[in-house]
This record gives C-alpha cells, sequence and structure tokens, in this order.
C-alpha cells in the first residue's frame, strides 16, 4: 500500500510557474515587459499591458524548449497548426499569470531591499562587458526601451517580489491538523464486500435473430465486413553473407604486417592494498613500509578489508584497461612501487604495483583464423555495398535488368502466397522491415508494373529487393458469407442488455429483502473480500463510489466487467487499518506537497475571478 503512495506522481506546478517568472525577468532585461507603445500589446490585466513583442519572443523559446525535447520528431509537429495555437495560448496565459502574481505580491506588501536590485541589474548577462558590468551598455539598453533608470528598477523590483512570494509558498508546507487526521482515516478505509456473476452467456441461445435484422446489421456496418487489400511478392535478402569469400596465405601475413599493432597482448598488473579507516593510521604505517615483506606483513595485521589482508594486501592481476581509478590516480609505473595515502569511499588506501606483465606481440599462428575471419568479413561488407549500390542505381533508371544481376550471384527470388497487413510471412514479420514493405509494395500498386522493384536498406548491413507480382484490391464481403458471424454477433449484444437488465432486477429485489430472483438465477454470493483504495482492478474504483451502508442494511449495486457479464455486489461494512507512524509520515509529506499546487491554484483562480483581463484581437 505504502508503495502505491510513493509512487504517485508528484506535478510540479511550482517550479513550472517559478520558471516561467524567471525567464520573463529575463526577458524583461533583454526586451522590456512593459511597452510605453500602448497599441502593441497582446493582452491587458488590470491595465497593465502584456507587450506583443514579449509574447512573440516566449513563444519562439517555448518552440525551441519543444525541437529539443522531440528531436527529429518535432518536424512531425512544426507545421501543425493546432499545436501552434496551443503553445501560443499555453505562453499568454503562464504571462498573464505572472503579472496576477506580481500585482498580488506588490498588494501584499513583499518588501525587497536596494542591494538585491542593485545586485540583479549589476550582474545581467546583458550589461556585461569583460565579466564586469558596463554603464555604458546599461544606459544604451534603457533608451532603446524608451525607459528611465527608476521606471526599470521598478520594474525588476517587481520580478523580484513576485519571485520571493513564489518561494515563500512553495518553502511553507502548512496543512490543518484535523485534515490531516481526515484524510488518513479516508486512504486507511477498508470495505468489505461480497459478489455473484450473472453471465451474459445464459442468455445467448434464448435470442431469436431474424434474417431482416441481421441483413439491415450488415448494410449499417458494412465497413466491419471486409476482405483486406492483398499481395504476392517475390523478394531477395542481401547481407554479406551470401557471398563465397576466399582468401590466401599471402593475404593473411599481409594483413598480420599492416594491422600488426591490433595482435598484442594487453599489459598487466598485480596490486596490493591496504585499507585503513583513520588518515592518520594510515600516514603512520606508510612510514613504517621499507621493504616489500613490510607491506604483506602490515596488509595481514592492520587492513580491513576481509579478503585482501589474508593474502598480504595481494588484489590480484588485472589489465591495464580494467584498473580502477583510485588505484590509476596512484600513478604507479615501477614493480615494488608504493603510493602516498589515497582517499577512498571515507576511508584511505595505501597502493602497491606487486609486478608487471608488459604487452607482448601475438605470433601469427594464435590469430591465424582471426585475421582470416577478419579478411573475409571485410570482402563480404566490401561485395555487400558495392552490390546494394549498383542495385540501387538499376532500380532507378533500369529496374527490368536486375534479374540479370541476381542472377550472377546466384540468388533465386522468394515467392510469397497471399498475405495482408496481419498475415505477413513469419522471416519479414519485424516492425521495421513490415513497415517499410507495405509503404514500398502501396507505391508499386500505383505504378502497376512487374518490372518494378525497390530496394529495402535495413540497419545491420541486410537489404531486400522486393517485387510485387499480384495485387487483389479491398473488398466487402458478401451478405451470405458473414450471416453467422452477424447472428452470432447480434446475439451477444442482446445478451449483454438483458443481462444488466435482470442484474439490476435482482438488485431491486435484494433491496427490499428477498432472494427470489437470486435463487431463479442459481446465484450464489461469494465468500467476503476485503477492498482497498490501492487495489489495482477495476472493481476497486465502483466500490469506494458506493454509498456507506448501515448496520441494518446492506448495500446492492452493479456493474459491468471486462467480459460484459453482470457482477452483483453486496456492501457489508467499512472499517479502518491502523497505518504505522512512519506509513502516516509518508501520507502527510505527500499532502503537504500536493498542498502547494493547490494553493498555487487557488490563488490563481481567485485572482483570475477579481481581475480584469482584456485579450487584443
Amino acid at each position: 500500500m505504502m508503495k502505491s503512495i510513493k509512487s504517485r506522481s508528484n506535478r510540479i506546478i511550482v517550479k513550472c510557474i517559478l520558471g516561467i517568472i524567471i525567464l520573463s525577468l529575463i526577458l524583461s532585461t533583454m526586451n522590456g515587459f512593459f511597452y510605453k507603445d500602448l497599441e502593441n500589446y497582446a493582452a491587458q490585466v488590470n491595465g497593465e499591458n502584456i507587450s506583443l513583442k514579449t509574447l512573440q519572443n516566449m513563444y519562439l523559446i517555448e518552440r525551441l524548449n519543444q525541437k529539443k525535447m522531440l528531436g527529429t520528431n518535432f518536424s512531425k509537429i512544426e507545421n501543425n497548426q493546432q499545436i501552434k495555437q496551443e503553445t501560443y495560448n499555453y505562453v499568454l496565459s503562464q504571462l498573464i499569470n505572472n503579472v496576477l502574481l506580481e500585482q498580488y505580491a506588490k498588494k501584499m506588501k513583499f518588501q525587497i531591499e536596494d542591494e538585491t536590485i542593485k545586485k540583479t541589474i549589476l550582474n545581467a548577462s546583458i550589461f556585461q562587458k569583460n565579466k564586469k558590468f558596463d554603464e555604458k551598455k546599461y544606459l544604451q539598453y534603457l533608451s532603446s526601451m524608451n525607459l528611465r533608470d527608476d521606471e526599470y528598477i521598478n520594474i525588476i523590483k517587481r520580478k523580484v517580489n513576485a519571485d520571493n512570494f513564489i518561494h515563500t509558498i512553495s518553502n511553507t508546507d502548512f496543512i490543518l491538523e484535523n485534515e490531516k487526521k481526515y484524510i488518513i482515516k479516508l486512504l486507511s478505509q477498508k470495505r468489505k464486500i461480497r459478489t455473484t456473476v450473472l453471465n451474459s452467456n445464459l442468455f445467448i441461445n434464448k435470442q431469436n435473430i431474424s434474417y431482416q435484422e441481421a441483413f439491415n446489421y450488415f448494410q449499417k456496418n458494412k465497413n466491419l465486413f471486409y476482405i483486406p487489400e492483398k499481395f504476392k511478392m517475390s523478394y531477395v535478402r542481401l547481407t554479406p553473407k551470401i557471398f563465397k569469400i576466399k582468401c590466401n596465405e599471402k593475404e593473411i601475413q599481409n594483413w598480420y604486417i599492416k594491422h600488426n599493432k591490433r595482435y598484442f597482448t594487453e599489459e598487466k598488473r598485480k596490486y596490493g592494498i591496504i585499507q585503513i579507516k583513520d588518515k592518520n593510521e594510515a600516514s603512520l604505517l606508510l612510514s613504517q613500509i621499507n621493504t616489500p615483506e613490510d607491506f604483506s606483513r602490515i596488509a595481514k595485521t592492520k587492513s580491513i578489508d576481509p579478503i585482501s589482508s589474508k593474502k598480504g594486501g595481494d588484489i590480484g592481476w588485472m589489465s591495464i584497461h580494467s584498473i580502477p581509478n583510485e588505484i590509476q590516480q596512484a600513478h604507479l609505473c615501477k614493480k615494488n612501487q608504493i603510493s602516498n595515502v589515497i582517499p577512498f569511499n571515507n576511508e584511505f588506501l595505501i597502493i602497491k604495483l606487486i609486478d608487471i606483465i608488459p604487452s607482448q606481440k601475438k605470433n601469427l599462428s594464435k590469430v591465424y583464423q582471426t585475421i582470416k575471419n577478419e579478411i573475409k568479413n571485410k570482402k563480404s561488407l566490401d561485395l555487400y555495398h558495392k552490390l546494394k549500390n549498383k542495385i540501387k542505381e538499376i532500380t532507378k533508371n533500369n529496374p527490368d535488368k536486375l534479374d540479370i544481376i541476381i542472377q550472377k550471384i546466384n540468388l533465386k527470388p522468394i515467392k510469397t502466397d497471399w498475405f495482408d497487413k496481419n498475415s505477413i510471412p513469419i522471416s519479414l514479420n519485424t516492425p521495421i522491415l513490415k513497415s517499410k514493405i507495405f509503404k514500398t509494395l502501396l507505391i508499386q500498386k500505383e505504378k502497376k508494373n512487374k518490372s518494378y522493384s525497390n530496394l529495402i536498406v535495413l540497419k545491420k548491413h541486410q537489404s531486400f529487393l522486393i517485387n510485387l507480382t499480384k495485387y487483389q484490391k479491398k473488398q466487402i464481403k458478401k451478405f451470405e458469407n458473414v450471416k453467422d458471424e452477424i447472428i452470432k454477433k447480434i446475439k451477444k449484444i442482446k445478451a449483454i442488455e438483458e443481462t444488466n437488465k435482470n442484474a439490476k432486477k435482482i438488485v431491486l429485489d435484494l433491496k427490499k429483502g428477498n432472494k427470489n430472483l437470486l435463487k431463479k438465477f442459481n446465484l450464489f454470493f461469494n465468500k467476503s473480500e476485503i477492498i482497498s483504495r490501492y487495489d489495482n482492478n477495476d472493481i476497486s474504483e465502483f466500490i469506494f463510489s458506493l454509498p456507506h451502508p448501515n448496520k441494518k442494511q446492506k448495500i446492492y449495486d452493479t456493474f459491468q466487467d471486462e467480459n460484459k457479464n453482470s457482477v452483483i455486489v453486496a456492501f457489508e461494512r467499512i472499517y479502518y487499518d491502523d497505518f504505522s507512524d512512519e506509513e502516516k509520515n509518508i501520507i502527510v509529506k505527500y499532502l503537504e506537497k500536493n498542498n502547494k499546487e493547490t494553493t498555487f491554484y487557488s490563488i490563481l483562480k481567485n485572482l483570475y475571478q477579481k481581475s480584469k483581463v482584456i485579450y487584443k484581437k
């Protein structure tokens, strides 16, 4: 249960609003939030204008953020007018929120020291030159914005005031004690129920469907009864493995000489460590190590590492590329060299380089088969890419010559049987290939040319040359062929309706204290089960929507399950679990975080209701 509470996602409205406030502060420093030009405004909030230019800049920044987040997928929505409009409306609403919060902060008389305003202006990057405040740049900016010094300071003061106001609320975790107790009690509530299921299959065979009724259903739902478009094609799978490659002794020797740096053993090093908790003790022990024997003796008697201490500090051999950072930082390069004291996870190490096995060139005989495989692999890749590029060129210019190329490499095209989007051959049924095949086949269908072929290139050096041989259009099925299917479908629909009606009748009967209908349908309530708010099933939400039962009478109701059966519920009683102190603390912390969001929403909602916002068309 507590896992469910912990996993609830916390929205970040506080950070979002604060982020927008800071962003608009930057923009106002750059572009002027309140223009003296009274005509070019996007909206007016209690008589104060939001400049059109600020809105445009904010919109562009938001679009850039979308581009960064979506990457290459941004192109899919870049020209979507609906998304553009939604982005525009979102940015404008956030700017209005800013002005409302600034006005509210001013009304609440949040005070800001002049020194803070001074630092904000002096540290603004737009006024910096060589990382220092440049008064000339500052005055030029004021002139370009048609602002006096005192006007600009007032704008910054409003922004910083609003910023402080946001921080004040975000740092407040106040929630009433009674409210805490009430919510904890609500969350600890359990409900005891019993259920029985009225199966819709009981009523299927009782349904009588006429020919005309089935035909009318067919006429209204023809789009449900069709044979999908089908394809037959031939294809050739191209990979480097299709080529029979050979290589001779001379090639292997030349490759060995040319790439000799690849065929060396890795250098290996053996290290020893002494691990100590206290730095002063480690330094003292280091001063006592004068011989290799001293290191081994001290490691056995003083090191706190349980494994290496038994072996005189020896931690074994390791390749040069797998040496941990702590050991690398010791910069040991000679046999029997010992490090200074090195910090390690709030403890300390003394490291010794015990021995070195230098890198050595491998004999040709040991790497012979490896080199042979490398040569074959390179040759086959070269041939594959050469063939792929040649086929690409031919498919564009001379598609009728493809058969000749295929014959030359001794590959026979594989011919498929009829298939549609739901029955593509297993060997071709991978998401990317399947998508590309159907896209290509639809293009070929329009060309109506049997000699027209396409090359589909995939990753990991594989391609498919495909050719559409036959095509069958999408067809509406004949009524006689689907009549039985339709009758079965209508019977099921009517059976579900009858099941729901009977379930409601049973519930009404139970509420009156009668069980006659329950017995008539041979139904019995199951054993009692306990339902919690955190149960991950359909019934939980329904059960907690029911009113409280009293001591004398149960609550009866019905709902439809995922199999279209009617579940009849007897809601017997409510009881409460006791949470541990730890569980209560987790709940309270969640409530306090959620309370910040509620506070912001409440403040903004109240400000909107009391304010006059005019949108310029």
